[in-house]
């Protein structure tokens, strides 16, 4: 018997933490405190923090055999997704605007609130309508034939979540974009919520082997998330969420986590369910 994997060191635990504390601050910082373009401000922090995963999946890999150059159509997939979020935003916001302007409507964001208090909120509304969502898309079905995409890779590293179709990345984009701008959150407010939570796509996939003690019950660490995309067929009925997994334990979808061997991701032939 081969002896047991060490664990890895303890202050692994705050590298989460961390990552998720820097790109809101960071994020609010650009789009507040300096004059660069939105768009610029919004994808620096984001970006600093995709390089920094990439790298750390190099000194801390769940498996060093998915540790190779990024596929052709994950950087495709990235570049147009990252469009069409930034074009479904501005529509969004002129649409925003046009209603109120016309038929003097009150939306219901708490703008008075602290923006931590805010962007949690929006995390929280957007996670309930991405897991139905997300759970929906894993039933046979028009929804699937689009959402396979994302499951067709045979290995987790830092890529793997922005690969959707772009028919897919709209309705995952709009579950925190258009609801919480049609509900009147400031744009800065929004460009926090969507880099916090694309934070996360990144860091779920990745080709991490970190402390998630407490943290995986919690939020969706890459070790918890590792099994939605195992290729035997019960584990992708598992662990739906992109931010918080507590969501899959309200609603009887949570696996904890267990050891994923190299060839055991990517697709099977058919839904879960």
């Amino acid at each position: 018997m081969s002896a047991e994997a060490p664990r890895p060191p303890l202050p692994t635990w705050l590298i989460l933490p961390t990552l998720v504390t820097a790109i809101g601050w960071g994020s609010w910082a650009l789009l507040t405190k300096t004059e660069l373009p939105r768009p610029l401000a919004a994808s620096l922090p984001l970006l600093a923090c995709a390089l920094l995963i990439w790298a750390l999946e190099y000194r801390f890999p769940a498996q060093r055999s998915w540790n190779r150059r990024p596929d052709r159509t994950d950087l495709v997939l990235l570049v147009v997704n990252r469009l069409l979020d930034a074009a479904l935003l501005a529509t969004m916001v002129a649409a925003a605007a046009l209603a109120t302007a016309r038929f003097g409507l009150e939306l219901p964001w708490p703008t008075r609130w602290p923006v931590a208090l805010q962007v949690a909120a929006g995390i929280v509304i957007a996670e309930v309508i991405r897991y139905a969502l997300h759970r929906a898309s894993h039933r046979p079905g028009l929804l699937w034939s689009v959402h396979r995409t994302h499951h067709e890779p045979r290995r987790m590293y830092v890529l793997n979540g922005p690969r959707l179709h772009p028919a897919n990345y709209l309705w995952v984009a709009g579950a925190h974009g258009v609801t919480t701008l049609a509900l009147g959150a400031d744009l800065d407010v929004v460009l926090v919520i969507v880099n916090v939570t694309a934070l996360f796509v990144i860091f779920q996939h990745a080709n991490l082997d970190l402390r998630f003690d407490g943290l995986n019950r919690v939020f969706a660490t890459p070790d918890v998330h590792r099994l939605h995309h195992a290729r035997d067929m019960p584990s992708r009925g598992v662990n739906y969420s992109v931010v918080l997994v507590v969501i899959d334990r309200l609603f009887g979808t949570y696996a904890p986590p267990r050891p994923v061997p190299a060839d055991g991701i990517g697709l099977s032939d058919v839904p879960s369910r």
